[in-house]
């Protein structure tokens, strides 16, 4: 299996633990990027908008380029649609595309085409306990050989926090939230410093 398909069936399979299945729709099909509803506001009546918990600026200086506008795609109640995802569980994403690679051309190999792209996705669950099993998930993933990746304990963010080799995933009280950022040259260390920085904005905004 290539490295591409790897990471696609890791986050197809992560997707209702917390990591972003809006990730694996544009993956799929880049076309589907630029759908999605305006950003809402922070009291929008929704559990958590994961659009509320960054800025355009602070992904840019992260990433150090320029992104497009934050599109907005909530699953809403994912409840019952996955092992680790109980009746009650809301799920909301939140995307940014490198904005120079907003008109390349794709290349189908690759996560969203090859472009470049950061991606958040938080969640609220009925329990804090069931908010552990969006941690759990990605060492049963590891030991299923799901992801290659044995994920790495982080320390300073949340309640509990760990880097899983494509993503950081945190948990606070009855809330979890994942944060991506793809380079698509292999680059993990790069990777892992922007997303650890913008874990570690987005635990001082989850109550």
């Amino acid at each position: 299996m290539s490295a591409a398909a790897k990471t696609l069936t890791a986050v197809a399979v992560l997707a209702l633990a917390g990591v972003a299945a809006f990730s694996f729709d544009a993956a799929r099909n880049p076309g589907t990027v630029g759908m999605a509803t305006a950003v809402a506001a922070p009291d929008d009546g929704t559990p958590i908008n994961a659009c509320a918990l960054l800025s355009d600026e602070e992904v840019s200086a992260a990433v150090g380029a320029k992104v497009t506008p934050a599109e907005r795609r909530d699953d809403g109640e994912v409840g019952g649609q996955g092992k680790y995802a109980p009746a009650g569980t809301y799920s909301s994403t939140c995307f940014w595309q490198f904005h120079a690679d907003a008109s390349g051309k794709d290349d189908p190999t690759l996560p969203m085409g090859g472009k470049r792209f950061a991606i958040l996705n938080a969640m609220v669950w009925p329990t804090k306990e069931d908010a552990a099993s969006f941690l759990q998930s990605f060492r049963d993933a590891f030991k299923e050989e799901i992801i290659p990746n044995d994920p790495i304990a982080l320390t300073g963010i949340g309640d509990e926090a760990l880097w899983w080799g494509d993503g950081t995933a945190v948990r606070k009280g009855n809330k979890s939230y994942g944060m991506s950022v793809f380079l698509q040259n292999g680059d993990k260390a790069s990777q892992r410093k922007m997303e650890e920085g913008l874990a570690r904005k987005i635990e001082g905004r989850i109550n």
